[in-house]
C-alpha cells in the first residue's frame, strides 16, 4: 500500500471538507446556484480563507463536498477564471490567482457583471469570424448608432445661462419640452410635474427612495426589467412578482396583490423589457381602476414608448386616467435617441415631484445641464420626426432580421416578435438557458438570461436577444449562437 498517496488523498479530502465548512450557508439567496457557489468562493478569497496560489479543489470534490452538481461547480469555475479570481494550469489544476482579484479587461465596459467573463472565454481558443468583433453583445439592449440623428450644438453661453441645468429639477426648457409629451399622450402636465433625471433608471431610485422602505412589499411584473429589481431591493423592498402573458401584465394577479396593501407597484405600459409586449387597453383601464381603489402609489416605467414598431399609434398611459394618484411615471431618451444620451424624467403630481426633487438633490444636486440641453434641441429640432421614422424602420427590418434568422437557424427555438423595445424575449425548447449562454459566450456571442430579469428565479428557459446592432453583426451572432447550440 502506498501510505504516502493515501496520506495526500485524506489530506485533500480534509481540505476540501474545511473549505466547504467555511462557504457556509452558500446556497441561499436568490439567483442560479452555481453564482452563489461562485460568491461564496470568492468571498473566502476575500477573507483569506483561500490564499494566493492555494490549489482548489477539483469540480467533482467541491460538488461531492457542498452537496451540489458537478455542473455548478464547473459552472462556478467558470465564472471565477473569467474574472481573474482563479486560473486553471493544464495538466496541473485550479488555483487562486496571483492577487486574487479580478482583472480589468481592455476595450470592455466596466460596469456589468461578466465583462471580464466574455473576454476571457472569447480568448481560449474558439476565435470568432475574420473581421468580427471578438464578442457580440446580444445582451445589451440599447441603440449605439443613431443614423440620421439632427445635428445640434450647444454653446458654453447658453450652459452657463441660469436655465436650471444645476437645479435638481432640470432645465426649464426641457421639462417643458417633456409636459408637452406627456400631455398629447393623454396625460396633462406642467413643467412643475416634472423632474429631469439621469436616465429612468434613476426615476426608478427616487420613486422607490420616496415611497418604500425595508421589509415593504412591491408589486413587479415577472419577468421585469433589472434595473427596477436592483433599486427596489436596494431600497429593502420584498418583492411580488406578477405574471406577464401577450396582453401585459395578468390584471387577476394584480387584484389580487394589492388587496395586500404594497407599498408600490411598479408596471411598464407602453413597452415591456424583457417581453416586448404592450399592455392592452382593457387591462390599461383595469390597472387604473385597481390602483385607483386600493390607493396603492404606481411607478409606470414607459422607457420603451418611443420604441414601438413602424407605424403603430401612440401607447396610452396608466397615469392618464389617475392625474392625481400618487404615481410616478419614468422615461428616458437614451433609448429612444441615442444611448449616450444618459437623460430621463420622472412624471408625478406637484407635491410628489417636489419630493423626488429634493430626494434627488441628495443624490447628485442635478443632472447633466450639457444633456439636458442638447435633448431639449433634439426634441424641437425640426427633423427629429424624419428621424425617428427612419429609426423605426430600421429597427423593424432589424427585429425582422433577428427572428427570422433565429427561426431559421434555430428551428427549436421560439421567437416572438415584439411590439415594441429592442429585444426578443426568446424560448428554448430545453430548461438550460444558463448554460446555452456560457456556450455562447465560448462561440463570442454574449446573451442575456432571465437572471436579474425574475424577481424571484425563474424563466430558465429563456433568453432575450438584443436586435439593436446592425444587420451583419445579427447575423453572424446568431451563425454563433446555432454553433453553441449544435455543441450543447
Amino acid at each position: 500500500m502506498d501510505h504516502r498517496a493515501t496520506s495526500a488523498r485524506v489530506a485533500r479530502a480534509d481540505a476540501v471538507h474545511h473549505l466547504a465548512a467555511e462557504l457556509g450557508d452558500w446556497s441561499a439567496g436568490t439567483g442560479p446556484l452555481f453564482r452563489r457557489l461562485a460568491r461564496a468562493l470568492a468571498e473566502a478569497v476575500d477573507r483569506g480563507v483561500l490564499v494566493p496560489g492555494a490549489r482548489l479543489p477539483s469540480e467533482r470534490a467541491l460538488a461531492a463536498a457542498t452537496w451540489s452538481s458537478r455542473g455548478t461547480a464547473v459552472a462556478a469555475y467558470d465564472l471565477l477564471v473569467g474574472d481573474g479570481v482563479i486560473e486553471r494550469r493544464r495538466g496541473s489544476g485550479t488555483y487562486v490567482a496571483a492577487d486574487g482579484r479580478p482583472a480589468d479587461e481592455p476595450g470592455l465596459p466596466a460596469d456589468r457583471e461578466g465583462t471580464a467573463l466574455l473576454a476571457r472565454l472569447v480568448g481560449s481558443g474558439m476565435g470568432p469570424t475574420p473581421g468580427a468583433p471578438a464578442v457580440i453583445d446580444l445582451s445589451i439592449a440599447v441603440l449605439h448608432d443613431a443614423p440620421g440623428l439632427p445635428d445640434v450644438t450647444v454653446s458654453s453661453t447658453e450652459l452657463a445661462a441660469p436655465a436650471g441645468g444645476d437645479d435638481p429639477w432640470g432645465r426649464v426648457e426641457l421639462r417643458a419640452a417633456v409636459a408637452r409629451r406627456l400631455t398629447a399622450q393623454g396625460l396633462p402636465t406642467s413643467a412643475g410635474q416634472v423632474v429631469i433625471t439621469t436616465g429612468a433608471q434613476q426615476a426608478i431610485h427616487l420613486a422607490a427612495a420616496c415611497w418604500v422602505r425595508p421589509g415593504d412589499r412591491v408589486v413587479v411584473e415577472d419577468p421585469t426589467y433589472p434595473g427596477a429589481i436592483a433599486a427596489l431591493r436596494a431600497a429593502g423592498a420584498e418583492l411580488v412578482g406578477l405574471p406577464v402573458d401577450r396582453h401585459g401584465v395578468d390584471v387577476d394577479a394584480l387584484e389580487h396583490a394589492l388587496a395586500d396593501r404594497p407599498a408600490l407597484a411598479y408596471l411598464q405600459s407602453a413597452g415591456h423589457n424583457p417581453t416586448g409586449v404592450v399592455l392592452a387597453d382593457h387591462r390599461r383601464r383595469r390597472a387604473a381602476e385597481l390602483l385607483g381603489r386600493a390607493r396603492v402609489p404606481l411607478v409606470e416605467d414607459v422607457a420603451l414608448a418611443g420604441l414601438g414598431r413602424a407605424g403603430r399609434r401612440p401607447h396610452g398611459l396608466i397615469a392618464a386616467a389617475l392625474p392625481e394618484h400618487p404615481s410616478v411615471v419614468a422615461g428616458s431618451f437614451s433609448k429612444e435617441l441615442w444611448a449616450g444620451l444618459r437623460v430621463g424624467y420622472a412624471r408625478a403630481p406637484g407635491p410628489v415631484a417636489g419630493r423626488l426633487a429634493r430626494i434627488k438633490a441628495t443624490h447628485d444636486l442635478g443632472s447633466s445641464g450639457a444633456g439636458q440641453a442638447l435633448a431639449a434641441r433634439l426634441l424641437d429640432h425640426p427633423d427629429i420626426g424624419a428621424f425617428l421614422a427612419h429609426r423605426d424602420a430600421l429597427l423593424d427590418a432589424r427585429r425582422r432580421l433577428l427572428a427570422d434568422q433565429v427561426r431559421t437557424h434555430l428551428p427549436g427555438w421560439r421567437a416572438d416578435e415584439p411590439d415594441a423595445g429592442l429585444s426578443l424575449w426568446v424560448r428554448l425548447p430545453t430548461p438550460d438557458a444558463e448554460r446555452v449562454a456560457h456556450l455562447a459566450l465560448r462561440h463570442g456571442v454574449a446573451v442575456a438570461t432571465a437572471e436579474g430579469l425574475a424577481p424571484i428565479g425563474g424563466h430558465p428557459d429563456r433568453l432575450r436577444l438584443a436586435f439593436a446592432l446592425p444587420e451583419p453583426l445579427l447575423e453572424e451572432g446568431v451563425a454563433r449562437l446555432a454553433a453553441a447550440w449544435a455543441r450543447r
